[in-house]
C-alpha cells in the first residue's frame, strides 16, 4: 500500500520553515518605539500615537492563520511526555536547518524512524490547525 499524497505537504513544510521569521515580524510589529524626540520640532500630533500605531500594525491574514497554526502545533507538542525531544527534531530540521532528519535522531537520541514519525505528525498537525485536512 502506497503512501498517500497530500497537495499541501510542501507548503505546510515551507509554513514551518517561515516560522522563525514571521515570529520575528510578529514581535517587532507589536513594540511601542520608546525613543525620545530630541528634534525640537513641532510634533504634528504625532506624540502619545505609538500605541495607535502598534495597534493597527498587523501581519497579513494568510501570514497570520500561518503563525498561529504553526504556534498551536507547538503548545500542543509541548504538552506532549516526550515534546521537548520533538520539538528538538523538528527545530535542528526545519529552523536550524542544521540536521538531517537521520542526523536529528541521532542527536536526540532516537530511533531514524521515531524521528520520522514526529516529524510527520507535527506537519499534519500544522496542516490541521491551518484547515488544510480534510477531518
Amino acid at each position: 500500500m502506497s503512501k498517500p499524497r497530500y497537495i499541501w505537504w510542501g507548503y505546510v513544510k515551507n509554513m514551518i520553515r517561515r516560522y522563525p521569521a514571521l515570529k520575528k515580524q510578529y514581535e517587532e510589529l507589536h513594540i511601542a518605539a520608546t525613543t525620545a524626540d530630541y528634534s525640537g520640532m513641532a510634533h504634528s500630533g504625532q506624540a502619545g500615537r505609538n500605541t495607535e500605531r502598534v495597534a493597527i500594525r498587523e501581519l497579513t491574514p494568510t501570514e497570520q492563520r500561518e503563525y498561529d497554526a504553526v504556534s498551536r502545533a507547538i503548545a500542543t507538542t509541548e504538552r506532549y511526555k516526550d515534546g521537548v525531544h520533538r520539538l528538538l527534531v523538528i527545530d535542528v530540521v526545519f529552523w536550524q536547518r542544521s540536521h538531517t532528519l537521520e542526523g536529528a535522531a541521532m542527536m536526540v537520541p532516537c530511533h531514524y524512524k521515531t524521528a520520522q514519525g514526529w516529524h510527520n505528525e507535527f506537519i499534519r498537525l500544522v496542516a490541521s490547525y491551518c484547515g488544510l485536512m480534510d477531518s
